[in-house]
This record gives structure tokens, C-alpha cells and sequence, in this order.
């Protein structure tokens, strides 16, 4: 979850309620699709807005349930009267983007957390104990469970790297990239499988 923006500009002669909750919404959507632009994993994520955060279980490979507790995540947004009885716009852009870098960060953060504990307790881990090989990779590959878009093509999982660890990988052969193109073929069968029995049921 992620609340939205404490704003403080002083004391004021009279309230307005329309105005404060107009910049909070502007503050949040700014915040949120700024962290979003400045992180590739953030911008891939779909998101939904809501006002409780959300708890989750999965279940083990030993069949014991795994909680994954709710986690919230916040920000401040702060600026000068003198700031804004000037229409000084740079003290509100600066805090806009150290709000979205500090929030970027977090849910990064967060989220890998996440992915790690559910990895660990379904067993989709592998070990590499030593830069990325194509062995490791197809290892990965066919530890996943495919998907089929809404169109029924094959939907490819993504990979997350750090970018000096991708650039280091070395270019695939003519027998791996024909191992990879049997691998999607039977995740394409296997997926078609799947929905043909949920069909079913």
C-alpha cells in the first residue's frame, strides 16, 4: 500500500478541503508515475489503486501455507509559504522527484522481497554460484510456468537482471537457440493443456 502525501504550508485563514484533496490526488498520481518511469521493473508491474493494503499466502512445497504480511509503504511532500506566494515551482518539482526516487526505491525493495520468499517456498529457485550460462538460464526457463495472452499466444516471462550482469552473458549457439525454441513449444502445449482442462471444470 502506499499512502498518499502529508502536505504542510502553514496556517491558513480559512479551509479549503477541494484544494487540499485536488493536490493530494495530482501529488500521488505525479509521485507514483514518476517512480514508475524511473525504474524498468516498476514500469512493468500493473498496479491497482485501493485503500487497504493487501496480505497474501501461498502454499509451500511441503504443502504448509507461506504468509506474505501486508507491507505499506509512505512519502512526504513539503515546501515553503514564501515558495508558494512566489509560484516557485522548482522547491515543489525537486520534492515531487525525491518523493518518486525514495518511493521507487521502496517498493523495489519490497518487491523483491516478495518474489524472494514466494520463489523459496514453491521451489522455483536455482542456484548459479557463478555468472549467468545458458545452462542456468534454460534451468530457470523450464522451472516456470508459461502463460497464454488473451489472443492464446505464448506469453514469455520476463527477466530481471542487473545490467552489468546481462552484458555479460555470451551470445547463445545454433544447438541452444534450437533447445530454447523446443523448451516454448512445449510450454505452449503445456499452457494449452492447462486452459482446455480449467475448460472443463
Amino acid at each position: 500500500m502506499v499512502s498518499g502525501p502529508r502536505a504542510i504550508v502553514g496556517r491558513l485563514l480559512f479551509a479549503l478541503p477541494e484544494y487540499d484533496i485536488a493536490f493530494a490526488g495530482f501529488a500521488h498520481d505525479t509521485i507514483r508515475e514518476l517512480a514508475r518511469a524511473r525504474d524498468p521493473l516498476l514500469a512493468m508491474v500493473q498496479y491497482e489503486t485501493g485503500t487497504t493494503s493487501v496480505a497474501s499466502r501461498v502454499r509451500d512445497r511441503e504443502g504448509m501455507d507461506v504468509d506474505l504480511p501486508e507491507r505499506s509503504t509512505a512519502y512526504e511532500l513539503s515546501f515553503s509559504v514564501d515558495a508558494v506566494r512566489a509560484a516557485d515551482f522548482e522547491p515543489l518539482v525537486a520534492g515531487l522527484d525525491a518523493a518518486a526516487e525514495n518511493l521507487a526505491r521502496d517498493l523495489v525493495r519490497m518487491m523483491i522481497e516478495h518474489i524472494g520468499a514466494v520463489t523459496e517456498a514453491t521451489g522455483n529457485v536455482v542456484e548459479a554460484n557463478g555468472p549467468m550460462t545458458f545452462e542456468v538460464f534454460y534451468e530457470m526457463m523450464e522451472k516456470l510456468e508459461w502463460g497464454l495472452d488473451d489472443d492464446g499466444n505464448l506469453s514469455v516471462p520476463s527477466i530481471v537482471m542487473h545490467p552489468e550482469a546481462a552484458a555479460k552473458i555470451p551470445g547463445a549457439t545454433p544447438e541452444q537457440l534450437v533447445m530454447v525454441e523446443d523448451l516454448k513449444r512445449r510450454k505452449f502445449e503445456e499452457a494449452c493443456a492447462r486452459r482446455r482442462r480449467r475448460r472443463l471444470s
